[in-house]
């Protein structure tokens, strides 16, 4: 089944400029995996062969089952060089973020298969086989779902949402939002939730770590300024 979706903003991939190559030994997952973990549309950092300046970012447009991905080719006003080594063959290392499931970065080995020029310009490129894992939070977060309260700085107004996992160090908080609606432009807001262990109330000043719409709803990952002060 070929799943495919317009490109939309997402949150930025962490990038690692010592690894060009992808170790197999290390903590892989397989293709279903894959498949539930990442959506259409979704933000990916492309870095070809072992050429640390030559990356770009892309989106992610296509899946066939385990056959191929399709990617948007580099915009050739930014990444002009890079457009003229992309050939059929290349070597290219991705680094996306599991934005379904765990919030995790994974990154994989993959080969160029075919270029799209006509109607759209399009980067075909290998399924991937072995895919490697790291956890971008310092803390394991508690996957649950319980109602929170977000304001923006100097604002009595709140919009309501809900809270749907959460660590001593941070949280993802989801909310409804009109269709025009984009994401939040501030990058501190207030969260306000009863804390489930401990029942306590808690507003919390957050940094915006990251965004991503899908439909009308809005999810919003957040780093505490302060860790949360848990009481048994």
């Amino acid at each position: 089944m070929l799943k495919t979706a317009t490109a939309s903003k997402t949150n930025s991939v962490p990038t690692d400029n010592t690894v060009t190559s992808i170790n197999t030994s290390a903590k892989t997952q397989n293709d279903d995996t894959f498949s539930e973990s990442v959506r259409m549309g979704q933000f990916v950092d492309v870095e070809v062969g072992r050429i640390q300046q030559s990356r770009f970012k892309s989106f992610l447009i296509g899946v066939k089952e385990n056959k191929y991905l399709i990617l948007e080719q580099p915009d050739s006003k930014r990444y002009g060089f890079v457009r003229d080594i992309l050939v059929e063959g290349q070597a290219i290392v991705i680094r996306t973020i599991c934005e379904k499931t765990t919030g995790e970065c994974i990154a994989f080995n993959a080969l160029v298969e075919g270029i799209l020029n006509h109607p759209k310009k399009l980067l075909f490129i290998s399924y991937p086989k072995d895919i490697q894992k790291r956890e971008l939070r310092s803390e394991r977060r508690n996957t649950l779902r319980f109602p929170a309260k977000i304001s923006l700085a100097n604002q009595t107004n709140h919009i309501v949402g809900e809270i749907t996992d959460i660590s001593d160090g941070g949280c993802r908080v989801e909310i409804t939002v009109d269709e025009k609606v984009k994401g939040i432009k501030q990058d501190f807001i207030f969260i306000e939730f009863e804390h489930p262990q401990t029942g306590i109330v808690q507003n919390v000043y957050s940094k915006v770590c990251s965004q991503r719409k899908e439909m009308n709803i809005l999810s919003i990952g957040a780093a505490f300024n302060e860790p949360l002060q848990v009481q048994d």
